[in-house]
């Protein structure tokens, strides 16, 4: 027995990777991690002509994207670091930005026999604070961005939109050059496996080289994922963008004229394409209605 004994811990670490291994992907699926909530605000703080006696709380999520040719996260959400760098705010933002629940996309994929290596790469919708909160705890994955996202962050960024912290070390940034080939409206865009079942376009507005996705499920259930364009279904469906005051008050969209015709032209495919989900970042009850990690729509 004592011969055996240097064995055992080699034996039950490889079983343990095998029980424990992210599942084989075989077709396109996707899944919602919810990562925290907003702590409460009037909806007429979210979107032009909201009402102020009702509260939303707005959702900080990571996409979970599996595909035969890779596993990826559109936005990260919040993570295990992002207390730690919020709390430099000054007062008024901490109170605006308030969030609770906080669950990160990590530990949630750990918990299911997900590794962080097992996530080949992360595609942030962009870079403010809320979408990329959970990149820290995800060290050596590359991340892949449109022309001008990194530069902005870096070069003119500052809190509470944007925190330092979470763009800080060695990190495999990969700019994505789309193609002329026009999809759904927009001019320019990027098929990224090739088999026309993720499509990625330019949505920048909100910040420099923010990304729409375009997810066309085997099920034939189509998304579009708009990152904040809008923070609510509300905001696209009657094309209304965010308040003024709230601009004003935090610079939320860096040009908000630009976020404007961006908002315009997703409203305008949502009453061509009815079909089509849109799906905005933030809007706690679209996310409801999809399907949590660890179920998948398919």
């Amino acid at each position: 027995m004592k011969r055996l004994a240097p064995l055992a811990a080699p034996l039950l670490l490889a079983c343990s990777s095998l029980l424990f291994a992210a599942p084989a992907v075989e077709h396109l699926r996707l899944s919602v991690i919810p990562t925290a909530v907003s702590s409460g605000a009037a909806e007429a703080m979210v979107v032009s002509g909201g009402r102020w006696t009702t509260e939303r709380h707005l959702v900080h999520a990571a996409v979970l994207i599996e595909h035969p040719k890779g596993r990826f996260l559109f936005d990260t959400g919040l993570g295990r670091q992002t207390a730690e760098a919020f709390a430099r705010n000054n007062w008024i933002n901490r109170t605006l930005l308030a969030y609770e629940q906080l669950n990160p996309a990590r530990d949630q994929l750990e918990a299911a026999g997900y590794s962080a290596n097992d996530i080949d790469f992360i595609l942030p919708s962009h870079l403010h604070w809320d979408h990329l909160g959970g990149l820290p705890d995800f060290p050596g994955i590359p991340v892949k961005v449109l022309p001008g996202a990194l530069e902005e962050a870096r070069d003119h960024g500052e809190p509470p939109a944007f925190l330092a912290e979470q763009l800080d070390g060695e990190r495999e940034w990969q700019q994505i050059e789309l193609s002329n080939t026009p999809y759904q409206g927009f001019e320019r865009s990027l098929d990224l496996f090739g088999d026309g079942q993720l499509i990625l376009v330019d949505l920048s507005g909100h910040t420099a080289g923010q990304a729409g996705l375009f997810v066309n499920l085997p099920s034939g259930k189509r998304l579009f994922l708009i990152g904040d364009t809008s923070w609510t279904e509300r905001g696209v469906e009657q094309n209304k963008p965010r308040p003024v005051f709230v601009q004003w008050l935090s610079h939320v969209d860096s040009d908000r004229e630009r976020n404007s015709q961006q908002l315009k032209r997703v409203h305008e495919l949502h009453l061509r394409d009815p079909e089509l989900l849109i799906i905005p970042a933030h809007d706690e009850f679209v996310a409801a209605g999809l399907a949590r990690f660890p179920a998948f729509e398919e």
